[in-house]
């Protein structure tokens, strides 16, 4: 019952997007922009892609260093297979893959959860921090305008708080924990105890890189990774038309990306669309889009779906990937949580005594 209210709800949002991205938009113009484009310029993005695949890979093993030293070839098949769950799968479920792929004897699954969201939180301040810029660079004050850049001022302002609740849980743990454990607690004891539990364990798995030399490489390829694909998002659009300057392909990029964050169908089907076309809306005039914005919505998010996937299905069968676990990764990594959750439960119970015994009867 649940997985099919999952699946209702993910078809009535890639049913809402779509509708939105099309609702004014001629079909013939769009037929018509999408066969009159210049393919030429896709190898070249699919290049870029590949180069952003290689660039998240190894930014990923630089968090997992401090924890094992894994192989590129294990993590590069896991990355593969792990981007395209994450792409395919409803609701981002699929970033539970990688974590679980990954882990075994040497990762345990609450670092390799940790590991995924330092990256989320470095790429959600990064983005929005550039839209915010971008956006600023670009004149004018109109509605549109205005409303993506609070959108994006609030987005990196919800990431820093992510960010400092970060920092705070690495540097005191117990304090994170019973900052997390009193705010729940009034509305559910039960679901307070819980979620210490597993923030208990995720913060156990939370580490830094070793050296402020792997933590200046992290962000370098981060800058990297970002900066690849806009310019690369730039380049796919002069085969339709569409002159973007690198202010606008970045305020692109970024509207993209806060638009994903939506919970979304399988394969972001409408929302990836929606956004695209509502970044392109403030640099490009609609009698000059002319169903171009569509057809390179389309295009663009036709080209990520199939090179992801590809590079998924080529590493599928290799012998780092347990082929029947892929579906069973949101299930598992959450029943690995939550034996961790029980064993800081036992933890706490067994050193209530002893604290009882220091504090005395009086306290």
């Amino acid at each position: 019952m649940k997985r099919a209210i999952q699946s209702v709800v993910a078809l009535a949002i890639a049913a809402a997007a779509l509708w939105f991205t099309v609702r004014d938009k001629p079909l013939d113009q769009v037929w018509r922009a999408a066969r009159e484009a210049d393919y030429r310029y896709l190898a070249p993005y699919v290049a870029t892609l590949l180069a952003i695949h290689l660039a998240r890979t190894v930014r990923w093993g630089i968090l997992l260093e401090p924890v094992a030293k894994v192989p590129f070839s294990r993590l590069n098949a896991v990355s593969a297979v792990g981007f395209m769950a994450l792409m395919l799968l409803p609701f981002r479920l699929g970033e539970f893959a990688r974590p679980y792929l990954i882990s075994g004897r040497d990762v345990r699954v609450s670092a390799a959860m940790s590991s995924v969201v330092v990256e989320r939180v470095a790429d959600g301040l990064f983005t929005a921090l550039l839209l915010v810029v971008t956006l600023l660079a670009v004149p004018g004050s109109g509605d549109a305008l205005r409303r993506w850049r609070w959108g994006g001022a609030l987005v990196f302002l919800a990431f820093l708080a992510v960010l400092g609740f970060l920092v705070l849980a690495y540097r005191n743990r117990s304090l994170a924990v019973r900052i997390a454990h009193r705010i729940v607690d009034p509305l559910s004891p039960r679901a307070a105890a819980r979620i210490a539990g597993m923030l208990d364990a995720f913060i156990h798995g939370l580490r830094l890189v070793p050296s402020r030399g792997k933590v200046a490489l992290f962000f370098a390829l981060t800058a990297a990774y970002w900066g690849v694909n806009g310019l690369g998002m730039q380049l796919l659009a002069r085969g339709f038309g569409l002159h973007l300057d690198a202010v606008a392909a970045f305020s692109v990029l970024g509207i993209l990306v806060v638009g994903v964050m939506i919970p979304a169908p399988p394969g972001m089907i409408g929302t990836f669309q929606a956004f695209v076309v509502a970044g392109l809306s403030l640099f490009v005039p609609p009698e000059t889009a002319a169903g171009r914005d569509v057809a390179y919505a389309f295009v663009l998010w036709g080209a990520q779906l199939l090179t992801t996937a590809a590079l998924g299905v080529a590493f599928l069968f290799s012998r780092h990937i347990p082929l029947g676990r892929i579906l069973r990764a949101p299930s598992e990594v959450e029943e690995g949580l939550q034996e961790e959750e029980a064993r800081y439960v036992a933890a706490q119970d067994s050193s209530a005594p002893a604290r009882a015994g220091r504090d005395g009867p009086g306290r």
